[in-house]
């Protein structure tokens, strides 16, 4: 079985941001990413393979092409996978890409803009131009715009600009600018170029704007909900979809109140590569938030993960 990119008309509702589960020795723990990766499809959910929250920095490219696979492999089709192949080195970026056709064939790729380098907007441009004509005509690209972490913005112009090209077909917005989202929104045609919501907080609100749903860390430990919530705001129901989002976004405080994916390796009884560490000072609290939630909120038993008590 062989991949197909998602389509722009397709992009749309809750993509999981899947976390990579390590084991003490900073290895790739399989069995529990399965078990996870089962609990996503279950809620209803999409994956997003190899991305920030996947401690992609982390990963070799060996093992980056590798996770792509064994994740492409192990959901058979049960539903849509992207994978994360960004780099602020276009060769390199375009080179992992490649590596990961080989491998599952035409795939949807989220590219993440210049960190560290923090390339000019034309720079920009002629990246993703590039990386775009690079790829096999049947894989494509969204656009990852995080500054937060990049230090590196796509302004709504340069995003409205690369949306022009027939294999980039949307952007995970992460700036929290919602002038800059709105502007990409009115400047785009939604049939060839669609906004996911890259911040976990603004899911009904972007939606609510015209984007057309979420690329979540948070979904992870609350794919249920996150896939409730993005399509009740599809569906135009916008004042329940902001009440759900009120309601979970003590969670999503919690995923974040450390580097990301720290917090979401103390809810699932997992571990982290050097350079990030698990805090002790914070587990308590990120505990103590994620079972204030019940099961039916989250969308699965967290206690398989990690041997605790929760709310029913």
């Amino acid at each position: 079985m062989k991949n197909q990119a998602i389509q722009a008309e397709e992009l749309q509702g809750n993509y999981t941001a899947l976390i990579t589960t390590m084991d003490e020795r900073g290895r790739i723990d399989y069995n529990k990413l399965d078990m996870l990766t089962d609990d996503q499809i279950a809620a209803g959910a999409g994956i997003l393979a190899c991305g920030t929250t996947a401690q992609s920095a982390t990963l070799s490219p060996e093992e980056h092409v590798g996770l792509a696979e064994h994740i492409f492999n192990y959901v058979g089709g049960r539903t849509r996978v992207m994978v994360s192949a960004g780099s602020n080195n276009t060769r390199e970026a375009i080179e992992l890409s490649i590596e990961i056709e080989k491998r599952i064939g035409a795939t949807t790729f989220l590219h993440v803009t210049g960190y560290y380098n923090n390339p000019p907007q034309e720079g920009l441009l002629a990246h993703y131009r590039t990386v775009a004509n690079a790829i096999r005509p049947d894989s494509n690209i969204i656009l990852y715009n995080v500054p937060g972490r990049t230090k590196s913005n796509i302004e709504a112009e340069t995003a409205i600009e690369l949306a022009e090209h027939p294999k980039i077909i949307g952007v995970k917005e992460a700036s929290g600018n919602l002038e800059q989202v709105t502007k990409i929104i009115e400047g785009t045609d939604p049939n060839q170029f669609r906004v996911m919501s890259g911040e976990d907080d603004l899911v009904a609100k972007i939606v609510e704007m015209g984007g057309f749903g979420v690329i979540s860390a948070t979904s992870n430990a609350a794919p249920v909900y996150f896939s409730k919530m993005a399509k009740t705001a599809l569906e135009g129901r916008y004042e329940e979809a902001a009440r759900m989002q009120e309601f979970i976004n003590p969670l999503v405080k919690a995923v974040f109140c450390a580097k990301n994916p720290i917090p979401l390796a103390h809810m699932f009884d997992t571990n982290v590569r050097l350079p990030l560490v698990k805090l002790p000072k914070i587990e308590e609290k990120v505990m103590r938030t994620l079972l204030s939630y019940s099961m039916k909120d989250l969308g699965f038993c967290i206690s398989k993960y990690h041997r605790i008590k929760e709310k029913v």
